[in-house]
């Protein structure tokens, strides 16, 4: 995912355009459920804003294999992400924006999307938007099959409530 910079450097306001697509992708960090992460397709254009400032921009596009948050059953999830940042190859003090250093004449997008596929990836990966779950009591996939088993429970620690409502 390396972009060479040296055609834009010179001409203020040029644009390069950049598309790169990665089979499977390990991020580096265990995210629980996760299987496997691939493809993923990465699309934008960078743009030089003059002072050797350069704007990134583009989507990821990528599919997932991970468990269901709710039942565990194995699901395809697939995640689309915007991002934007600016690039400089001079050292700045400027702390208003967050702008990334890079050295040379270019520019390795990797760790930027691996960055934004992490700090987007969503709370919980769900089969379909009304998953019922798993049955605390037995472990069925409540998708599948309505269990026996005996729905209202109380929480132990508020069992003796119960008996002070009765005595009342």
């Amino acid at each position: 995912m390396k972009l060479n910079l040296a055609k834009i450097k010179q001409i203020v306001g040029s644009i390069l355009e950049y598309e790169f697509q990665i089979e499977t992708l390990d991020i580096g960090i265990n995210l629980d459920g996760v299987n496997t992460i691939g493809p993923v397709k990465v699309k934008g254009h960078l743009e030089n804003l003059g002072d050797r400032i350069f704007q990134v921009e583009g989507r990821i596009e990528l599919e997932a294999t991970a468990l269901c948050s709710r039942c565990l059953d194995e699901t395809e999830s697939k995640l689309t992400i915007d991002f934007s940042f600016k690039l400089t190859d001079m050292i700045t003090d400027c702390e208003d924006e967050d702008i990334i250093t890079f050295n040379g004449e270019d520019i390795d997008l990797y760790p930027q999307v691996i960055n934004e596929i992490i700090l987007n990836w969503p709370g919980q990966i769900l089969c379909k938007t009304d998953c019922r779950g798993l049955c605390p009591n037995c472990g069925s996939n409540m998708n599948y099959s309505v269990c026996k088993c005996d729905s209202y429970n109380i929480d132990p620690r508020l069992a003796k409530l119960k008996e002070f409502l009765r005595s009342e």
